[in-house]
């Protein structure tokens, strides 16, 4: 028969956390802690709803997770928490401040959720603790313990391998469809060095570069003075890469 909680078995249930935000990282922090094997009670905020609903989470929490977006986590915390109160975690790669604990997930988050799979394979940079589990209690994520000098720098490096690729391909394929190769072709060429580089790193890379082919690289680089970007960025790329 199903009866109702006493107040003595309420009182020993853990306190909730609080979740604000309602981006792509929000809500698929949401997800991934259902799929914990002793998921949180997770209490969710985000600017749509009024203060007075903030107010009651904030003081039912032992614990904030901050997954809004970086330029907002320090004015949100100076308006809002501020100490003594929960402990405040938030998820920036880019972030320095002791105030707060930190546990940046290196992945790049969709709109869509990512397979169930994915998620305990997403490694931690965590800084403010020396484990993870003191920042996410029940995530048994891999994780790294990073300096906050270092964070600037780690996170350039993120921006990079996980942008800069992306911005280059927009531009190529926008090129190619001039040429009326289908999206396709490119997509499974884009998909094979991908994972060859996955594979074989430094020795998946081909081409002119790689095979000091100046000749080609000259031509290849001719081409391209009807687009401009696509010139600069090839003529930068020999200058820093070729041997």
């Amino acid at each position: 028969m199903h009866t109702n909680p006493t107040a003595l078995q309420l009182k020993a249930l853990p306190l909730p956390i609080l979740l604000i935000g309602s981006g792509r990282a929000a809500q698929h922090l949401q997800y991934w802690n259902n799929l914990l094997e002793t998921p949180h009670r997770l209490l969710c905020w985000d600017r749509s709803q009024n203060l007075q609903l903030l107010n009651s989470y904030l003081n039912q929490c032992t614990s904030v997770w901050l997954a809004i977006t970086d330029s907002a986590i320090q004015s949100f915390y100076n308006e809002h928490l501020r100490s003594p109160g929960p402990s405040v975690i938030h998820f920036s790669g880019a972030l320095s401040d002791d105030r707060f604990l930190c546990a940046h997930p290196l992945m790049s988050f969709p709109k869509t959720l990512l397979p169930d799979e994915v998620y305990a394979k997403i490694h931690f940079v965590i800084s403010g603790t020396k484990t993870l589990n003191e920042v996410l209690p029940g995530f048994k994520n891999k994780f790294t313990v990073l300096n906050t000098e270092h964070k600037a720098f780690y996170h350039a490096l993120c921006v990079l391998a996980g942008n800069f690729p992306q911005l280059l391909w927009n531009e190529v394929i926008q090129e190619t469809k001039k040429l009326n190769l289908p999206v396709e072709a490119l997509d499974h060429y884009i998909k094979q060095i991908t994972e060859n580089f996955l594979i074989l790193k430094e020795q998946a890379i081909t081409g002119p570069i790689a095979r000091n082919d100046y000749d080609t690289i000259e031509k290849n680089i001719s081409s391209l003075s009807h687009t401009p970007k696509l010139k600069s960025i090839y003529t930068t790329f020999v200058k820093e890469f070729s041997k």
